[in-house]
């Protein structure tokens, strides 16, 4: 949902990515120093030093939004390139949220909001298997931007005194199993059109289809 107003804010990535464009940083460089920025917030959640926490989780997924703008602008664009990010960008996920689980309070939504989280997330490449398909937007709750806007919320919360991060992330895992479905939905959607079309995948029969 928020990630689609991620085409809307050009302006701003090209001025946080200014200054790796001028010192021709490797894009995937980029993507790695997010996720260290991620660890060292990981580390400051189980201090529940939740201002520190905030600030590099904040830091992290910035890194996400100048990667690809540096790489355009050096020229450095790839396959790999878009994978490799993608792969980082899950990573960092588990990073922000499976740090949570070290403090005993917030073990069960901590797991229960990476548990559907990576239910969510592999819903969209399972059905590449099945048919031919490409990155297209899903029409689903609960995807990266969502959880981690929710989750800077209620660290932002905790700095001011108001503690409820337990809640948040109960509302992750909550979004995230719902977005689950609904990938779910999507797919299912997806792979009747390509039974009609004939482009399933070659090595799928049809007397094995459910």
């Amino acid at each position: 949902m928020i990630s689609k107003l991620r085409g809307r804010i050009g302006l701003l990535q090209n001025i946080l990515a200014w200054p790796f464009i001028k010192l021709r940083i490797d894009p995937n460089l980029i993507s790695v120093f997010g996720l260290v920025l991620a660890v060292i917030g990981a580390f400051f959640v189980v201090q529940q030093n939740w201002l520190l926490a905030l600030i590099f989780f904040i830091l992290a997924p910035t890194m996400d939004l100048i990667d690809g703008t540096t790489a355009r602008a050096l020229n450095k664009k790839s396959n790999w390139g878009n994978y490799f990010e993608t792969m980082i960008d899950k990573f960092v996920d588990f990073a922000m949220l499976g740090s949570f689980a070290f403090i005993p309070a917030y073990t069960i939504p901590a797991v229960l909001a990476l548990g559907f989280s990576s239910i969510s997330s592999y819903a969209k490449p399972r059905v590449g298997l099945i048919i031919i398909t490409d990155n297209r937007d899903w029409p689903a709750i609960g995807e990266h931007a969502d959880k981690l806007v929710v989750l800077l919320v209620g660290l932002l919360l905790a700095v001011l005194g108001f503690n409820y991060l337990e809640y948040f992330l109960y509302f992750i895992a909550l979004i995230s199993a719902i977005g689950s479905v609904q990938r779910m939905i999507y797919a299912k959607g997806l792979i009747k059109e390509a039974e009609k079309k004939g482009t399933l995948l070659p090595y799928i029969k049809k007397n094995k289809e459910r």
